[in-house]
């Protein structure tokens, strides 16, 4: 597909949304898990549930001193900080293309090469519909690209579903559920039913309500099951291990039978892999029991640079030169020049703050009037508490309107700097285009200054990390799971196992997992009714019938009875002892195996392009 023309192209590289790791919502917001009857009513009128299962119920909320005092006293009442997520977003990076553009794809459309690498293209279309929800930024649900059958959920927290905060969201959508049109981009769900719930997370990148908290992310869980979604996509990732998160998983899973698909994270290094150091960080809530932990492959097949190694990793998928589809309503600024002094230019490095609905690329005059700065206290409050007081957020309204008023086109906010004061972000909403800059330019006269911003914006986006890889799985599964809605969420997962290509060392590794899914050999698989000669590792918070086998320290046992937490060591008169397990059932692949495909490129594709995000970002670069 030889149709591209022009000779630069923006790359998205959009990561994972990310866990900023031991981060607090605040010192007195807590996740508490009760059961009904046992809290006063003073403490009920302090929590928010979020969850509820039975008896137990989840709550969030900020209690005081006293409050925490009283739920430590009452019998089977578990407390838990609320963790925070964050995200680390700066700006859009470009790479340099040889031939193509983004911009043809408004007349034509590519076949991605992910869908030929797992073979989800030779799979038959979706013939029932099984719901995908994507706990995101929000999606663009009125991109041309994507199905119609798209729903979501409103928050005051987030605001509307259907206004993506930047276009992670509607990237993740695109991979999943993009459709075949004869425009744009093929999704894993291109051709028959495509069913999409989307949860929303955070208002705005880098502004007002951009932190992600974790009794947000169990709400989003628990209202897509309660809406009917098999496959929930979680392209966000973090340090944080969430007990109670967990449990919910663990329970939404066995009781639901849902399947869990997320981010292993963009932490990994070069440097670890070469001197064969396979001990990443464990991230969440890829690491968790029941969710399936995706890594990501370069083009070339091998493992990204990017990638974490853990023996928690289950699959890997390409993560590499990604083309979905993007916001059409954000700009995102990716670089600023500021001239003064006569004929001096510098690039400042910065985060950008407004919701990107009018950042277009400009050049034009910058009058003292759209200068602003934050004081050392505002610096502290943003860093400590995650926000500004009301009479910093007037401060900044009434220097957007100065601003305006003496012909500007962009506010920059500049802040006091120490040691640890770099701001992420700031608690502030706005649809002006407003920048956070990180370090100002020594400017002598700044009574003369212009501004050149330079912004992307299109329908499509090319992206790279874990976050696509994720996708690319979830949208498989959907298809494949169409295919018989009847199948177990034990059974998909097993075929999957048992049919993916081993990159790797032979059986399960720390570097690519179970290896790259082969979806269409999955499907042989299941339609076979072939079984793994080892059923699932025996887990601690499964319960488990009459009957039921696992596989335990290499061997199988089956329940004599109804179990929960006893493994077989701990209760032989709960287990039989049938046998050793002894069995891999993959097979050592190589990129020039039959259907292995993830070097058939197809016009942009063959672009040069670079991941240089650095942690655990929606994007990256920019400062």
């Amino acid at each position: 597909m030889g149709f591209f023309k022009k000779s630069a192209v923006f790359a998205s590289m959009l990561g994972s949304l990310s866990f900023m790791a031991q981060a607090q919502h605040s010192d007195s917001t807590y996740l508490v898990q009760f059961k009904n009857g046992q809290l006063s009513q003073d403490l009920l009128s302090s929590l928010k549930v979020i969850g509820q299962s039975g008896g137990k119920v989840i709550a969030q909320g900020a209690l005081s001193a006293q409050q925490i005092d009283e739920l430590n006293q009452i019998d089977g009442v578990i407390l838990e900080a609320d963790y925070g997520l964050t995200l680390s977003s700066n700006s859009l990076n470009y790479f340099n293309a040889t031939t193509s553009s983004l911009d043809d794809l408004a007349n034509n459309e590519l076949e991605p090469y992910w869908l030929r690498a797992t073979s989800i293209s030779k799979l038959p279309s979706a013939t029932n519909d099984i719901s995908v929800c994507v706990i995101d930024s929000g999606v663009d649900s009125n991109h041309p690209d994507l199905p119609l059958n798209i729903h979501g959920y409103h928050s005051v927290y987030a605001g509307f579903w259907d206004q993506d905060a930047l276009s992670h969201g509607t990237h993740m959508a695109g991979i999943i559920a993009a459709q075949s049109n004869g425009i744009g981009v093929k999704g894993a769900l291109s051709d028959g039913a495509a069913s999409l719930q989307v949860h929303k997370l955070i208002k705005t990148a880098n502004g007002k309500n951009s932190a992600i908290w974790g009794g947000n992310l169990i709400e989003a869980i628990e209202v897509c099951a309660n809406s009917g979604a098999k496959v929930i996509n979680m392209s966000l990732s973090g340090e944080q291990y969430s007990p109670m998160t967990m449990t919910v998983i663990d329970r939404l899973a066995y009781d639901r039978g849902l399947i869990f698909v997320a981010a292993a994270g963009n932490h990994g290094s070069t440097e670890k892999k070469q001197q064969g150091m396979y001990d990443d960080a464990l991230h969440y809530p890829a690491s968790y029991h029941n969710v399936l932990s995706i890594g990501a492959l370069e083009t070339d097949g091998t493992i990204a640079s990017f990638s974490p190694t853990n023996q928690h990793i289950d699959f890997v998928a390409p993560g590499s030169k990604i083309i979905s589809t993007a916001n059409r309503s954000h700009y995102a600024v990716q670089e600023v020049v500021i001239q003064h002094s006569g004929s001096v230019s510098d690039s400042v490095t910065y985060t950008q703050i407004d919701v990107g609905i009018s950042s277009e690329s400009m050049h034009t005059v910058l009058p003292e009037q759209c200068l602003y700065t934050l004081s050392a206290s505002d610096v502290h409050q943003q860093i400590t508490e995650r926000t500004l007081s009301y009479q910093t957020r007037q401060g900044l309204s009434n220097a957007q309107s100065s601003c305006i008023a003496a012909g500007g086109k962009v506010l920059l906010v500049n802040y006091a700097q120490y040691p640890g004061s770099r701001l992420k972000g700031i608690d502030y909403y706005t649809e002006f285009p407003t920048l956070l800059v990180h370090q100002w330019p020594n400017i002598v006269d700044t009574s003369n200054m212009s501004i050149a911003v330079n912004s992307y914006h299109n329908d499509y986006v090319v992206g790279a990390g874990t976050s696509q890889a994720t996708a690319i799985i979830s949208g498989g599964i959907a298809r494949l799971w169409s295919q018989n809605p009847n199948w177990s969420r034990t059974q998909i997962i097993d075929a999957l196992k048992s049919t993916s290509h081993d990159l790797g060392d032979s059986g399960k590794d720390s570097v690519y997992g179970n290896g790259l899914p082969n979806f269409a050999q999955a499907l042989v698989y299941l339609q076979s009714g072939s079984t793994p000669s080892c059923p699932q590792s025996w887990y601690r918070n499964k319960p488990y019938e009459g009957g039921e086998q696992v596989t335990y320290e290499g061997k199988i046992y089956s329940a004599y009875y109804w179990n929960k937490g006893a493994s077989p060591a701990q209760a032989p008169k709960m287990w039989q002892e049938l046998g050793q397990c002894e069995s891999n059932n993959q097979s050592q692949s190589t990129q020039t195996d039959p259907g292995f495909s993830i070097l058939d490129f197809s016009g942009l594709e063959t672009e040069s392009s670079t991941y240089s995000c650095k942690g655990l970002s929606l994007m990256c670069g920019g400062g």
